[in-house]
């Protein structure tokens, strides 16, 4: 009687300590008696308020039918279920990662009179492995893009080549800025995380091979230095997670607004640049009001908390001046203070306008 006791006492103790998940149930995968985490999980004070309940009183039915049948085929074949990643769906939406071993559970006889088992939380596991599958993918696809502009690249020094029939010193120099290119395309940490387009290293380096591009060619170019207006009021009245929401944002507006061949960065914080082949200062106008439909278009989603707004400064390029990519930047970061302090000036004087 000790003996049997003993066994209680430590089946108990077994029950009220693990960590894991831990359950017994019935031939119909009626909860006979659970662990007390997995009881917390449950949101139950008590292990025994489980008792005579199912997983469809505790899960939603996506789950609970798919545990259920794996129960039952248990209870009719005698064959355990080892390690199995399991899915848990629970009533409020949100989702949980087990991995599961059951098995049948006998009497004396060794008739199975329902089934045991034991269920390890993965839940943060599982989310990092589908963020580095997600970020695989992604990797993949800016590889992608960034091949597509190599390529790009190396049919206009190709054309380069055959037009200007350079000498062989040249093609030595041409030849070494490719592959110093390749080797920027092919270098991921060029790369913003949070929008996807070049940081600042990468946006200078792939700018400068542009500008020495466009000398050789004697063909015109600008470069545009942008601010992402508000940002700190989005960041201090709705946190910084929608704060980078809108940066993302405002980098597909960027995306949509410029053509593949321009070079776009983000330089840092809310600060954006871009190098664009082929273009003076007679097509800033155009471009500004390509940016500005993107931006109505952005704003005009439905159930927004805040509007983007961008302040442009675009300077045009000479193939004859030997300006570099940093002068231009802070010649069009002068024209976009310019720009951003007309719109607080339009705004304080329809704000009296109002007052009146």
């Amino acid at each position: 009687m000790r003996a049997r006791g003993s066994k209680k006492d430590l089946l108990k103790a077994f029950l009220e300590h693990i960590p894991d998940g831990v359950y017994f149930k019935d031939r119909e995968s009626r909860f006979v008696q659970i662990s007390r985490s997995l009881a917390s999980r449950f949101g139950l004070k008590d292990p025994a308020d489980a008792i005579h309940k199912t997983d469809f009183d505790m899960f939603s039915d996506e789950h609970a039918r798919q545990a259920f049948n794996d129960e039952q085929e248990i209870v009719r074949s005698g064959r355990p279920i080892v390690e199995k990643e399991e899915k848990e769906t629970w009533p409020d939406g949100h989702e949980t990662w087990v991995l599961s071993t059951k098995l049948p559970l006998r009497d004396a006889e060794g008739n199975i009179i329902g089934t045991m088992g034991i269920s390890r939380d993965i839940t943060d596991k599982k989310r990092v492995e589908l963020e580095l599958q997600e970020y695989r993918v992604r990797l993949e696809e800016l590889v992608a893009i960034r091949t597509a502009e190599l390529q790009h690249a190396n049919k206009l020094l190709e054309q380069d080549i055959a037009a200007r029939k350079i000498t062989e010193q040249d093609l030595a120099l041409k030849a070494q800025e490719l592959a110093a290119s390749n080797t920027a395309l092919q270098n991921l940490s060029l790369i913003d995380d949070l929008t996807g387009l070049y940081n600042r290293k990468g946006f200078f380096a792939v700018a400068d091979h542009r500008l020495s591009l466009s000398r050789r060619e004697d063909s015109k170019f600008s470069v545009a230095f942008i601010d992402l207006d508000g940002l700190k009021r989005i960041n201090d009245t709705l946190g910084h997670e929608t704060g980078d929401r809108a940066l993302i944002e405002a980098a597909g507006v960027l995306k949509e607004s410029f053509r593949q061949s321009d070079v776009l960065g983000r330089l840092g914080g809310d600060e954006f640049a871009v190098f664009i082949s082929h273009t003076d200062e007679s097509e800033a106008s155009g471009i500004r009001q390509r940016v500005q439909q993107h931006l109505d278009t952005c704003n005009a989603q439905a159930g927004r908390q805040y509007s983007l707004c961008l302040s442009i400064g675009i300077v045009s390029g000479s193939s004859t001046k030997n300006q570099t990519i940093e002068a231009l930047l802070k010649q069009a970061d002068a024209l976009m203070y310019e720009q951003k302090r007309g719109k607080t000036n339009h705004q304080k004087d329809a704000a009296a306008t109002r007052a009146q």
